[in-house]
């Protein structure tokens, strides 16, 4: 009877064990909705097989603090870095996706996947006619915003009337653009805040 209570003691303590690390594995996964974002920005079916996730250092996440998480994606021996980066909006976090090409050094393209930004404006961010303007960016300089017409090669035209809210989505991308620099790149790169400085937000 004894031993029968160690062995299930025993097993139970190994189920809990392997619960919890699947639990974490699949924490630092991508989940199927991201997944799929991923997949229509590269215009690729990738599976999980093909990312792998890249641990963040405590200096570079505290550089960075909008960086959520960060991928590795080879696809026909070329390599891809996916980030899910969360800046402060005017309201709250805008959760983004951006993907930078390895080969080019530049963003293949963006996608804000959920906002609470003020309503008749924050919709915007995620129409293609402003996340297009991301594409083909440098990694070389961060991005800037421009009130109505872009000048430099760094440079997005805001949305008008959603200052704060283009400053936010820059600052999600610039972060992935920074920490892309000191981990793959190994350059250094300057840091960039979680919420949008020189404004009054909501969150606040």
């Amino acid at each position: 009877m004894h031993k029968q209570v160690i062995a299930c003691t025993v097993l139970l303590t190994v189920i809990l064990g392997l619960l919890i690390i699947g639990g974490c594995s699949q924490e630092d996964s991508m989940s199927k909705s991201q997944l799929a974002v991923l997949n229509n920005l590269l215009s690729h079916t990738v599976t999980d097989k093909q990312i792998e996730t890249v641990e963040l250092q405590q200096e570079a996440a505290q550089k960075f603090p909008a960086v959520d998480k960060m991928f590795k994606v080879i696809i026909d021996e070329e390599e891809s870095y996916v980030f899910l980066v969360s800046p402060v909006g005017y309201r709250a976090p805008i959760n983004t996706m951006v993907v930078i090409d390895a080969k080019k050094d530049e963003i293949s393209g963006i996608k804000v996947m959920e906002q609470d930004e003020t309503p008749g404006w924050g919709e915007w961010l995620a129409e293609t006619w402003f996340t297009d303007r991301f594409k083909g960016k440098s990694v070389d300089k961060y991005l800037q915003r421009a009130i109505l017409e872009a000048k430099e090669d760094n440079e997005i035209v805001q949305i008008t009337s959603a200052t704060v809210s283009t400053q936010a989505v820059l600052n999600g991308v610039n972060s992935a653009m920074g920490l892309y620099r000191e981990v793959v790149l190994g350059e250094e790169a300057k840091p960039v805040p979680l919420k949008v400085e020189g404004f009054i937000t909501e969150s606040q």
